[in-house]
């Protein structure tokens, strides 16, 4: 009677190991990816708020020196914001790490630090453009993930956001830069939350055809 308890235990046991298998579907994949993740929604939300920021730092009289060291510090803030607004929105944007996908779009996000590597040679070599070339880069690195979540928004949106970016430099008092890009990324957050919607509808009537 012990050998066929313990026998139970130790399949139950083994039975508790088991992992789901994960897809090798490409397309099955990243909508997995867009859903889990919201299409990084949660990522352009906190953005809103540290440009927001970075429009008030650059509406102070401050010396330039002052306010460029500001704006350096403020993106840390992102992960804390960013998982505030995925509990709020839903997203879940550190699960499931064994989607190549899931992989791939962190992978984007921490791209962007190598480019900033520009910002901080502006900061102190050219520090009336590093607000400008800041903008840029955050533009820029939106654009691979058009295609890690198949997504006409990053496509759009960065374009938009980079050109727009210089053009407002050339024509406007530079505090119109973080306030071009805190309104970018309000509408970019909003198009990718419809966009999850509209996936969201799509794969539930495939399941229930």
């Amino acid at each position: 009677m012990t050998d066929i308890t313990n026998t139970k235990i130790k399949s139950a046991t083994k039975a508790k190991k088991v992992t789901v298998p994960l897809s090798t579907d490409f397309t099955e994949l990243r909508t997995q990816a867009s859903l889990q993740q919201m299409k990084g929604a949660p990522f352009m939300m906190a953005s809103v708020v540290i440009w927001s920021l970075v429009t008030v730092i650059w509406m102070m009289p401050w010396e330039l020196g002052v306010k460029n060291t500001l704006m350096t510090y403020a993106p840390a803030l992102l992960i804390p914001l960013v998982l505030l607004f995925s509990k709020i929105i839903g997203a879940h944007v550190f699960r499931d790490i064994r989607n190549p996908f899931n992989k791939l779009g962190f992978l984007c996000v921490l791209n962007q630090n190598l480019y900033l590597l520009i910002m901080m040679w502006a900061y102190s070599n050219c520090p009336g453009a590093a607000l400008m070339i800041f903008g840029m880069i955050f533009g820029a690195h939106l654009l691979p993930f058009s295609w890690v979540y198949n997504s006409k928004t990053y496509l759009v949106m960065s374009l938009v956001t980079t050109f727009g970016t210089t053009a407002v430099s050339i024509f406007l008092p530079a505090v119109y830069i973080p306030l071009f890009l805190a309104l970018c990324q309000i509408v970019t957050s909003t198009c990718l939350l419809v966009e999850c919607g509209n996936l969201k509808r799509s794969q539930k009537t495939k399941v229930e055809l």
